[in-house]
């Protein structure tokens, strides 16, 4: 039986989208720990190793880096690798920038439990416009 939990949030990139979750609970870097080309994560990313960011609904509390994260989401969707969506515990301006530019969902929550109730391959539906994150977990 499928379980189903709600998080509340704040919209910052408008939007709907759902996908499978992929969860990492440090800030998050994509230059030098993505092969932007194929659309998955390389070394240095543990359990995400060689699993595919395009399509999944990215849940991180905030990025690593500085400017180059929004011109490295850029080149990932360029070469059609774009994530579903994406969830922060911090709203960071350069994730939000690139995720307003390439029209990617992305929200804040403040409930710290979703790094722990979220696990990769989750169904998440990111609803920026209601403020909302659902989970979907099968079982």
């Amino acid at each position: 039986m499928d379980s189903v939990k709600v998080f509340g949030a704040k919209g910052i990139s408008p939007g709907r989208s759902t996908g499978p979750a992929l969860v990492w609970r440090e800030r998050l870097a994509l230059r030098g720990f993505a092969d932007l080309e194929r659309g998955v994560f390389t070394g240095g990313m543990g359990e995400l190793e060689g699993i595919s960011f395009a399509g999944a609904v990215l849940v991180f509390p905030s990025s690593k880096g500085s400017t180059l994260w929004s011109i490295t989401l850029d080149l990932a969707c360029r070469f059609g690798h774009a994530p579903a969506a994406m969830v922060n515990s911090k709203l960071d301006p350069f994730v939000a920038l690139g995720c307003v530019l390439e029209g990617i969902p992305l929200v804040r929550v403040d409930d710290a439990r979703i790094f722990d109730e979220v696990k990769n391959g989750d169904v998440l539906t990111v609803d920026a416009d209601r403020g909302e994150v659902t989970v979907t977990q099968t079982g």
